[in-house]
């Protein structure tokens, strides 16, 4: 019997979530179960206590959070001309039944994510490559990929499985029928290929042999957008999916991820001195944000504990109020990050898991208060902790002193712009803007104006306009860089019909040259939005660029470009 079909019951995990009570003692787990907690040996089918049944209890847990999605998505048998799903017989996923009971495990898993908020139905289909299994089968992952998206396309209506109605199916999980054998083309991971987001994974590779659905969740997360918080900088750890996606049962997000998928409304504070009452995240969704004033910089508070057991148990036993520090724009692979904790005792390393004195709680013996937080903009004070205090059985308070005045201080030439003729308002002479150059993938069809009509401050725009569909950008090299040292460049762009496709699902953008480092993508028609992107210096020398399209995604409209900047930051590890 092969170690996936060790399966973990449902059915134990229903009968202790209905033991559990709805308020605990101080320090106690609060959440309800709701995973898995016993073992049971099934023959590979179906589970006679479904997903659904648990979703439905997830909600009475929760009455106060009705379900606000339902989203379908796909798990794709993926067999070769020579090898199907069935004729493996070790360890992995040797039937479909296999595999429904692990998306019955994420289906559920997710359902308390979202507070029974959202609920993922995956439908099971196959599909056969025109080709036997061999190392040399595909020249490569987008090879394999894009192959396997053109036989999704044309097997399902779209329709069913694009909630946000861009053209593109929402998830995918490819499961590859691989015999036992990984090669290049097999590779794991999430990207938008063919109209189709989507990852893979092999019938026995670790993750599913070690039924880690953990992983699984977590990039079905990437594909709703929600970013990768683990890498050089990173230090959430097991706060979250997107860090540690291994342990079984998995991990839960931070605000940070619920905010994105649209679960979290975060109270936002302004100047002036909150008293603040936080309850429990795995009972509630309550967080609170202050913002800098700088584009993409803000911090957001919530009350995390370990649960005792099932879900986000397999941690230490964390219990305080947590603040991460958010830079959006950049990765975990960027000082600063695109999220830091900030610890009760002001120490923590880059890729250290937190320590328990890390978080603030009444009694912590390393907490220092008032605790001061910083930009990363010329390290101005933002906002100070102070007060931190039990409020009952899963609350904390805490006084938030939020410093007044502070953006107009953020905002101005404190922080000094590195570019020239930011605003495009200088020429060069010659008909165009001084000190930036046309740059395109296909020389020739894109049309580059100095705008003297259209403009977000002063009188002046430089433009792009292509007809065709084409990578096309308005660039600025910049020489006296710190390597090492990480810099913000932003730009206010405005759009008319910049027409992204499900296969070209890059528009309007701001980047930097040479790698895939660039701003959210903007399309269709849009007025004046400001656009940045975060990388770290590995030269004195980097290009910068107001785009229309990108690599691999070449796209027709018209971008207006306007207000560059490139500021340097401060390290988030002084």
């Amino acid at each position: 019997m092969s170690h996936l079909r060790t399966r973990l019951s449902l059915a134990a995990a229903f009968a202790a979530a209905l033991l559990l009570p709805l308020c605990s003692p101080v320090h106690a787990s609060a959440a309800p179960t709701l995973a898995p907690t016993a073992q049971a040996f099934g023959s590979g089918k179906p589970l006679p206590l479904r997903g659904r049944v648990l979703l439905q209890k997830l909600r009475e847990h929760f009455p106060r959070m009705p379900v606000v999605t339902q989203r379908k998505a796909l798990a794709v048998v993926t067999d070769f001309s020579n090898a199907k799903l069935e004729d493996w017989t070790g360890p992995g996923f040797n039937d479909t039944g296999d595999i429904r009971a692990t998306l019955d495990l994420m289906e559920t898993h997710w359902a308390w994510l979202s507070h029974g908020r959202e609920d993922i139905d995956w439908d099971i289909i196959r599909v056969t490559l025109p080709v036997p299994l061999a190392p040399d089968a595909f020249g490569g992952w987008p090879d394999f990929r894009n192959t396997v998206a053109a036989l999704v396309r044309a097997q399902v209506d779209i329709a069913d499985y694009d909630a946000n109605r861009d053209g593109i199916i929402d998830s995918v999980w490819v499961i590859a029928s691989s015999q036992g054998q990984e090669f290049d083309y097999l590779i794991g991971g999430t990207s938008s290929n063919g109209g189709v987001n989507l990852f893979v994974d092999t019938q026995a590779n670790l993750a599913v042999t070690s039924n880690a659905y953990g992983n699984f969740n977590h990039e079905l997360a990437h594909t709703f957008g929600v970013p990768d918080l683990y890498g050089e900088f990173d230090t959430q750890h097991y706060l979250t999916l997107m860090s540690d996606s291994w342990p079984v049962p998995p991990q839960d997000f931070t605000a940070y991820e619920r905010t994105l998928l649209g679960w979290a409304q975060p109270r936002v504070l302004g100047a002036g001195t909150h008293r603040v009452e936080l309850r429990v995240a795995t009972r509630s969704f309550d967080v609170v944000r202050i913002d800098t004033g700088r584009p993409g910089e803000f911090f957001l508070i919530e009350y995390r504990r370990r649960p005792d057991e099932g879900f986000s148990s397999v941690a230490p036993p964390y219990d305080g109020l947590t603040v991460f520090h958010l830079q959006e724009g950049s990765n975990q692979n960027v000082d600063p990050p695109l999220m830091k904790l900030e610890p009760a005792d002001g120490q923590i390393n880059p890729n250290q898991a937190p320590d328990l004195t890390d978080f603030f709680y009444p009694g912590n013996p390393a907490m220092e208060l008032p605790y001061r937080l910083h930009s990363y903009f010329a390290g101005l004070p933002v906002a100070e902790i102070t007060n931190v205090q039990w409020a009952g059985s899963d609350r904390i308070a805490v006084d938030i002193r939020v410093l007044p005045a502070l953006a107009p201080v953020l905002g101005n030439l404190l922080v000094r712009n590195r570019l020239e003729n930011p605003s495009f308002e200088r020429g060069d002479g010659s008909g165009g803007p001084a000190a930036w150059f046309p740059d395109a993938f296909f020389f020739g069809t894109s049309i580059f104006d100095w705008d003297s009509g259209t403009a977000f401050r002063g009188q002046r725009s430089a433009s792009i306009t292509s007809p065709t569909p084409n990578d096309a950008r308005w660039i600025q090299t910049y020489g006296n860089l710190v390597p090492g040292r990480g810099y913000q460049f932003c730009g206010r762009l405005r759009g008319r019909d910049v027409a992204t496709t499900p296969f070209a699902t890059i528009g309007a953008n701001v980047s930097v040259l040479g790698g895939f480092e660039l701003s959210r993508s903007l399309s269709g028609t849009f007025d004046w939005t400001q656009a940045c992107v975060v990388h770290e210096a590995a030269t004195p020398t980097a290009t910068y660029a107001c785009r229309l399209g990108f690599y691999g995604s070449e796209v027709k409209g018209k971008l207006w470009c306007d207000d560059m900047s490139l500021v340097p930051l401060r390290s988030a590890f002084p």
